[in-house]
């Protein structure tokens, strides 16, 4: 019950004119993190990913998903590619977001100690079970979005042929699984410093203006 509580807890912070205006400037970090890559011989690394995690962590599933969808839109918009747009590869987007709120939604954040290897370590270790909540985010997204999802909508669209679907899909495995590390590595470092930013921006005990919006 407390997992479909998260749904409704989620979709109520829309009614919260702090979401709203957080979770857009989020959306425009993302927008502009999807133009910073990381060239390596094997695969390329983007960081985009780290601003919905922060959506999903800030504001739960809902507005994540939703989130997803419209960073989604809005880069086809402003990459001037609207020809190429499908919804099956948005829903991809919004599938991510969706994931990273289900397991990131109001999760313990961890302090790394960043003083040492063996502090590190043990701050992490101290604290496995937000780890734990880290990885299997990441571990989903990737199984899920980034290689049946993706993979499966690239057949459907024509993007590459049937008989190929598993060579792209082995493929995709090895890219996905070698970037894993790097990639929960970074959301390790990140989602402190956003939810402690988020915190002291928003201490004061005043409560949240809300908007009345009808679903």
């Amino acid at each position: 019950m407390a997992f479909f509580a998260n749904f409704k807890r989620s979709a109520l912070e829309l009614k919260n004119l702090r979401c709203l205006c957080v979770t857009a400037i989020l959306i425009a970090l993302d927008l502009a993190l999807k133009s910073v890559t990381i060239n390596l011989p094997f695969c390329k690394i983007s960081v985009a990913f780290v601003a919905l995690a922060a959506i999903g962590m800030l504001f739960g599933p809902v507005v994540a998903f939703l989130a997803g969808g419209i960073t989604d839109i809005l880069g086809m918009f402003i990459a001037q590619n609207i020809d190429a747009f499908n919804p099956l590869f948005t829903l991809v987007e919004m599938t991510g977001g969706l994931l990273y709120g289900i397991f990131l939604y109001d999760f313990a954040v961890i302090k790394p100690d960043l003083s040492g290897g063996k502090p590190f370590i043990k701050s992490i270790g101290a604290n496995w079970s937000s780890f734990l909540r880290i990885v299997l985010a990441k571990f989903t997204v990737i199984v899920i979005c980034n290689l049946l999802m993706n993979t499966s909508f690239q057949v459907l669209t024509g993007y590459i042929a049937p008989e190929v679907f598993w060579v792209k899909l082995w493929a995709r495995v090895g890219t996905n699984f070698i970037k894993m590390p790097f990639d929960v590595l970074l959301l390790l470092l990140t989602m402190y410093p956003v939810k402690a930013a988020y915190t002291r921006v928003f201490k004061s005990k005043k409560p949240p203006i809300n908007i009345e919006i009808e679903f």
